[in-house]
């Protein structure tokens, strides 16, 4: 545990050193239009036996008074899903929404923009190196401040390309698009480390202002512990990033 504590630790020293600036998102429009009900008559409306008054049947009896029986049409009705929205992406100790670490990375990215759009940023498959991840090969893909990494080498497979992890937010960002993602429990950036504390059992580490090492969270869940960048260690301080999974920074 001691050692895990560590390497995500370790992590996110990295990923406060190597946060850069992204394009903004623009998610993609989530509202859709209902499909318009036809207009034939076949199956929309009841047909009587007189042709040429099929809703109204005229009744004359003996007293030569005349009865209309009027026959209602019958109206179809759709059912329009509701549509998906950032709800959906739950950062959890598994994965992003339904998109579990281990999983196949264009199915992935599919899913990911249906929801969100397409990615503001894709640096292609590239060498580990560039990340410090192990493997052979590595890919970030970013919405905004939610950032994706694919790689051939993490704790949930080895030996072929998968979703390793995701890192939620960036230090000089707070703000930016896509807003509203949150945890498990809850919790999500500009929260309050009251709040963070409230929500979790979470240990906090002051850093070290001298090494440029920001202060932190990690809290243990399994499959992987959840950590994350603070602005600091006071109730009043705010969560700035969150991270899950594990491939790369130790």
């Amino acid at each position: 545990m001691v050692r895990t504590a560590l390497q995500h630790l370790s992590r996110l020293i990295i990923v406060a050193i190597a946060v850069t600036g992204c394009a903004y998102l623009t998610p993609q429009d989530e509202t859709s239009s209902p499909t318009e009900a036809s207009s034939s008559p076949v199956g929309d409306v009841v047909v009587s036996l007189a042709e040429d008054a099929p809703n109204e049947v005229p009744d004359t009896n003996q007293s030569g008074q005349t009865t209309v029986t009027t026959t209602p049409a019958t109206t179809p009705t759709t059912t329009i899903p509701e549509p998906l929205g950032v709800a959906e992406l739950i950062l959890t100790a598994g994965g992003l929404g339904e998109a579990a670490f281990g999983s196949e990375p264009d199915a992935i990215i599919s899913y990911v923009s249906s929801i969100l759009g397409s990615p503001t940023e894709d640096s292609d498959w590239t060498t580990p190196e560039t990340f410090l991840c192990a493997g052979t090969v590595v890919r970030e893909v970013n919405w905004g401040v939610l950032s994706l990494m694919f790689g051939d080498e993490s704790s949930s497979a080895s030996g072929r390309p998968h979703f390793m992890s995701y890192t939620y937010g960036l230090i000089d960002r707070l703000g930016d698009e896509p807003q509203g993602l949150v945890t498990s429990e809850g919790l999500t950036i500009s929260n309050t480390v009251a709040t963070l504390l409230d929500r979790t059992d979470a240990q906090l580490d002051e850093g070290d202002e001298e090494l440029d090492i920001p202060p932190s969270f990690f809290y243990d869940r399994e499959p992987f512990p959840v950590t994350g960048l603070l602005s600091g260690t006071s109730d009043e301080d705010v969560v700035l990033v969150i991270l899950g999974g594990s491939g790369c920074f130790g």
